[in-house]
Parts: structure tokens; C-alpha cells; sequence
């Protein structure tokens, strides 16, 4: 397993980790301090174990990336940014259309800051499955 397959893998886990915040804040307000503080160090504990198998050097090193990653990366961003594009987009005609049937059409800010957050877990999710999903099956139908 490459870094950038090792990456895409850490992408995964920070993404799903991020979009579980909502659960967090939820025991936030349910339970007492303590609990709340063994949680937030098994949460930080899930973030920050990945980075050190990230980073640690296993022998000599050669190319650590070569064409075949970055034409990977480059369709993978692609389709992050398409989809970041589309969920914008879609969330905000269904607000426009489908909201603007009553008579007044606002977003909270809560409501904004909630949108572009998920959008971009999203991106990251989509980017770091799409990276793994290639190397899987082979760029163009190389085998790897």
C-alpha cells in the first residue's frame, strides 16, 4: 500500500469521524463532563493514531509518487469537485423552489454553515473513495 493509498484511507476514516461531530455534540448535551471528556479523547485518539502510520518510514524509500497516482488524484478530484458542485447546486434549488413556495424564502446561518460542512465531508469522503476505487480496479483498465 502506497501513501497515497494510505491517505485516501485516513480521508475515509476523518471524514466519517467529522460527520459523526453531530453524535458528539449530541452526548454533549445528553451527559456530564466526564463522559464527555472520554470521548473526546478516544475521538481525538481515532484522528491522530492514523497520522502516525502515515508518517512512519518503513526502509528505503523510492518514488513516492509516480504518473499513474497523479492521473488517480486528477480523477478523483474531478469527481470530488463535480459532486461539490452538484450538492451545492441541488441544495440550493430545492431551497429556492421547493421552499419558495411559502411566501418568504431565508437559510439560517446555522442552517448554511451546516450545508457547506457536510459538503465538504462529503468532498473529502468522495475524494479518498474514489483514490482507493481506482487503485482497486485499475486506471483504465490497467491491472495494478
Amino acid at each position: 500500500m502506497n501513501k497515497t493509498q494510505k491517505g485516501a484511507l485516513y480521508g475515509v476514516l476523518l471524514s466519517l469521524l467529522l460527520a459523526g461531530i453531530v453524535i458528539f455534540d449530541l452526548i454533549d448535551t445528553i451527559v456530564g463532563w466526564p463522559i464527555k471528556l472520554l470521548v473526546s479523547a478516544v475521538w481525538g485518539g481515532l484522528l491522530l493514531v492514523p497520522v502516525y502510520f502515515l508518517e512512519r518510514k518503513k526502509g528505503p524509500r523510492g518514488v513516492d509518487m509516480d504518473e499513474r497516482d497523479k492521473r488517480i488524484i486528477k480523477r478523483a478530484l474531478l469527481a470530488s469537485f463535480i459532486l461539490l458542485a452538484g450538492i451545492l447546486g441541488v441544495t440550493f434549488v430545492v431551497a429556492l423552489f421547493i421552499l419558495g413556495l411559502q411566501s418568504t424564502v431565508s437559510i439560517t446561518m446555522d442552517e448554511l454553515s451546516a450545508i457547506i460542512y457536510f459538503v465538504l465531508v462529503a468532498f473529502v469522503l468522495v475524494l479518498s473513495l474514489t483514490v482507493l476505487f481506482q487503485y482497486g480496479r485499475g486506471v483504465l483498465g490497467e491491472k495494478s
